[in-house]
Protein backbone atom coordinates (compact mmCIF):
# COMPACT_ATOMS: atom_id res chain seq x y z
CA UNK A 1 0.00 0.00 0.00
CA UNK A 2 1.46 3.37 -1.03
CA UNK A 3 0.64 6.74 0.44
CA UNK A 4 0.16 9.67 -1.90
CA UNK A 5 -0.47 13.20 -0.66
CA UNK A 6 -1.62 16.00 -2.95
CA UNK A 7 -1.32 19.64 -1.94
CA UNK A 8 -3.40 21.70 -4.37
CA UNK A 9 -2.56 25.35 -3.74
CA UNK A 10 -4.93 27.00 -6.18
CA UNK A 11 -7.56 29.34 -4.76
CA UNK A 12 -9.89 27.89 -7.42
CA UNK A 13 -10.93 24.27 -6.86
CA UNK A 14 -11.78 23.88 -10.56
CA UNK A 15 -8.74 25.71 -11.91
CA UNK A 16 -6.03 24.42 -14.23
CA UNK A 17 -3.63 23.16 -11.54
CA UNK A 18 -6.47 21.52 -9.60
CA UNK A 19 -7.62 19.75 -12.78
CA UNK A 20 -4.13 18.40 -13.42
CA UNK A 21 -3.74 17.34 -9.78
CA UNK A 22 -6.98 15.38 -10.05
CA UNK A 23 -5.72 13.73 -13.27
CA UNK A 24 -2.53 12.59 -11.50
CA UNK A 25 -4.54 11.17 -8.60
CA UNK A 26 -6.89 9.44 -11.03
CA UNK A 27 -3.90 7.74 -12.64
CA UNK A 28 -2.45 6.77 -9.26
CA UNK A 29 -5.66 5.19 -8.03
CA UNK A 30 -6.82 2.78 -10.70
CA UNK A 31 -7.13 -0.66 -9.10
CA UNK A 32 -4.32 -0.01 -6.65
CA UNK A 33 -4.51 -0.06 -2.89
CA UNK A 34 -2.87 3.35 -2.55
CA UNK A 35 -4.07 5.68 0.15
CA UNK A 36 -4.59 9.16 -1.29
CA UNK A 37 -4.95 12.32 0.78
CA UNK A 38 -5.88 15.58 -0.92
CA UNK A 39 -5.26 18.89 0.84
CA UNK A 40 -6.74 22.12 -0.51
CA UNK A 41 -5.22 24.86 1.69
CA UNK A 42 -7.75 27.41 0.41
CA UNK A 43 -10.29 25.62 2.63
CA UNK A 44 -8.14 25.77 5.77
CA UNK A 45 -9.43 27.82 8.66
CA UNK A 46 -6.08 28.34 10.40
CA UNK A 47 -2.88 29.08 8.49
CA UNK A 48 0.20 30.64 10.02
CA UNK A 49 3.50 31.56 8.43
CA UNK A 50 6.83 30.12 9.54
CA UNK A 51 8.13 32.44 12.26
CA UNK A 52 11.66 31.00 12.15
CA UNK A 53 11.55 30.01 15.81
CA UNK A 54 14.03 27.21 14.95
CA UNK A 55 12.37 24.67 17.27
CA UNK A 56 12.06 22.35 14.28
CA UNK A 57 15.84 22.10 14.00
CA UNK A 58 15.84 20.03 17.19
CA UNK A 59 12.77 17.91 16.50
CA UNK A 60 12.29 17.74 12.72
CA UNK A 61 8.69 18.84 13.28
CA UNK A 62 7.06 22.26 13.10
CA UNK A 63 5.65 23.43 16.44
CA UNK A 64 3.03 25.80 15.00
CA UNK A 65 -0.36 24.24 15.68
CA UNK A 66 -2.59 25.06 12.71
CA UNK A 67 -4.14 23.28 9.72
CA UNK A 68 -0.79 23.15 7.89
CA UNK A 69 0.65 20.91 10.60
CA UNK A 70 -1.61 18.09 9.36
CA UNK A 71 -0.26 18.59 5.82
CA UNK A 72 3.33 18.45 7.08
CA UNK A 73 2.62 15.27 9.07
CA UNK A 74 1.01 13.69 6.00
CA UNK A 75 4.03 14.63 3.88
CA UNK A 76 6.35 12.87 6.34
CA UNK A 77 4.29 9.67 6.03
CA UNK A 78 3.85 9.87 2.23
CA UNK A 79 5.70 7.93 -0.45
CA UNK A 80 4.88 10.60 -3.04
CA UNK A 81 3.69 14.20 -2.71
CA UNK A 82 2.04 16.12 -5.55
CA UNK A 83 2.40 19.88 -5.22
CA UNK A 84 0.39 22.12 -7.54
CA UNK A 85 0.15 25.87 -7.89
CA UNK A 86 -0.79 28.44 -10.46
CA UNK A 87 1.66 31.28 -11.09
CA UNK A 88 0.67 34.70 -9.77
CA UNK A 89 3.03 37.65 -10.40
CA UNK A 90 6.04 35.51 -11.40
CA UNK A 91 5.74 33.14 -8.43
CA UNK A 92 3.61 30.51 -6.76
CA UNK A 93 0.45 31.36 -4.86
CA UNK A 94 0.70 32.56 -1.27
CA UNK A 95 -0.87 29.24 -0.23
CA UNK A 96 1.99 27.31 -1.85
CA UNK A 97 4.61 29.65 -0.44
CA UNK A 98 3.43 29.32 3.16
CA UNK A 99 3.54 25.51 2.89
CA UNK A 100 6.97 25.65 1.26
CA UNK A 101 8.22 27.92 4.05
CA UNK A 102 6.78 25.62 6.72
CA UNK A 103 8.60 22.66 5.12
CA UNK A 104 11.73 24.35 6.46
CA UNK A 105 10.95 22.14 9.47
CA UNK A 106 12.18 19.16 7.42
CA UNK A 107 15.76 20.48 7.43
CA UNK A 108 18.18 20.33 10.33
CA UNK A 109 20.51 23.23 11.21
CA UNK A 110 22.96 22.05 8.52
CA UNK A 111 20.21 21.87 5.84
CA UNK A 112 20.19 18.08 5.92
CA UNK A 113 16.70 16.70 5.40
CA UNK A 114 14.87 14.80 8.12
CA UNK A 115 12.68 13.23 5.40
CA UNK A 116 13.11 9.57 4.53
CA UNK A 117 15.34 9.09 1.48
CA UNK A 118 13.55 8.37 -1.79
CA UNK A 119 10.40 10.39 -1.04
CA UNK A 120 9.06 11.38 -4.45
CA UNK A 121 7.58 14.70 -5.52
CA UNK A 122 5.59 15.76 -8.54
CA UNK A 123 5.28 19.46 -9.27
CA UNK A 124 2.43 20.95 -11.29
CA UNK A 125 2.78 24.62 -12.21
CA UNK A 126 0.21 26.40 -14.37
CA UNK A 127 -0.59 29.86 -15.65
CA UNK A 128 -3.10 31.64 -17.81
CA UNK A 129 -0.42 33.87 -19.36
CA UNK A 130 2.49 34.33 -20.08
CA UNK A 131 3.87 30.86 -20.64
CA UNK A 132 7.40 32.17 -20.07
CA UNK A 133 6.72 32.37 -16.30
CA UNK A 134 6.35 28.62 -16.05
CA UNK A 135 9.95 27.59 -16.68
CA UNK A 136 11.60 29.90 -14.16
CA UNK A 137 8.99 29.34 -11.45
CA UNK A 138 8.94 25.54 -11.83
CA UNK A 139 12.74 25.40 -11.87
CA UNK A 140 12.96 27.36 -8.60
CA UNK A 141 10.22 25.35 -6.88
CA UNK A 142 11.75 22.02 -7.98
CA UNK A 143 15.17 23.10 -6.69
CA UNK A 144 13.63 24.00 -3.33
CA UNK A 145 11.83 20.65 -3.13
CA UNK A 146 15.11 18.85 -3.78
CA UNK A 147 16.81 20.89 -1.04
CA UNK A 148 13.99 19.90 1.33
CA UNK A 149 14.74 16.25 0.55
CA UNK A 150 12.42 15.19 -2.27
CA UNK A 151 13.39 13.17 -5.31
CA UNK A 152 11.68 14.83 -8.28
CA UNK A 153 9.53 12.35 -10.16
CA UNK A 154 8.17 14.84 -12.66
CA UNK A 155 7.36 18.45 -13.43
CA UNK A 156 4.21 19.35 -15.37
CA UNK A 157 3.67 22.87 -16.67
CA UNK A 158 0.74 24.26 -18.63
CA UNK A 159 -0.49 27.63 -19.86
CA UNK A 160 -4.07 27.94 -21.13
CA UNK A 161 -3.49 31.31 -22.90
CA UNK A 162 -6.32 33.15 -21.15
CA UNK A 163 -8.70 30.24 -21.60
CA UNK A 164 -8.07 29.79 -25.34
CA UNK A 165 -6.54 26.35 -24.66
CA UNK A 166 -8.64 24.80 -21.85
CA UNK A 167 -6.72 22.11 -20.03
CA UNK A 168 -9.70 19.76 -19.99
CA UNK A 169 -9.59 19.67 -23.81
CA UNK A 170 -5.88 18.78 -23.92
CA UNK A 171 -6.23 15.00 -24.04
CA UNK A 172 -2.52 14.48 -24.65
CA UNK A 173 -1.52 16.38 -21.50
CA UNK A 174 -4.21 14.71 -19.37
CA UNK A 175 -3.00 11.30 -20.57
CA UNK A 176 0.62 12.26 -19.75
CA UNK A 177 -0.33 13.36 -16.23
CA UNK A 178 -2.41 10.21 -15.64
CA UNK A 179 0.51 8.08 -16.88
CA UNK A 180 2.77 9.82 -14.35
CA UNK A 181 0.22 8.96 -11.67
CA UNK A 182 0.12 5.33 -12.84
CA UNK A 183 3.83 5.08 -12.01
CA UNK A 184 2.78 5.35 -8.36
CA UNK A 185 0.40 2.39 -8.51
CA UNK A 186 1.41 -0.42 -6.24
CA UNK A 187 -0.36 -3.01 -8.36
CA UNK A 188 0.46 -3.98 -11.94
CA UNK A 189 -0.81 -1.53 -14.55
CA UNK A 190 -3.14 -3.33 -16.95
Amino acid sequence: MGKIVAVACSPRPNGISSHLTDAFLDGAMGLSTNIVTLHRPMKFKSIRDCNRCMECKNTGRCVIDDDILTVLDDIVDADCVVFSTPVFFDGPTALYKVIEDRMYAFLDANKVSFLEKGKKAVLIVTSTYPESDLESVSKTLAKNLEIIGFEMMGIITYCDNYGKDPVEENDELIAKVKALGKQMRNTPVV
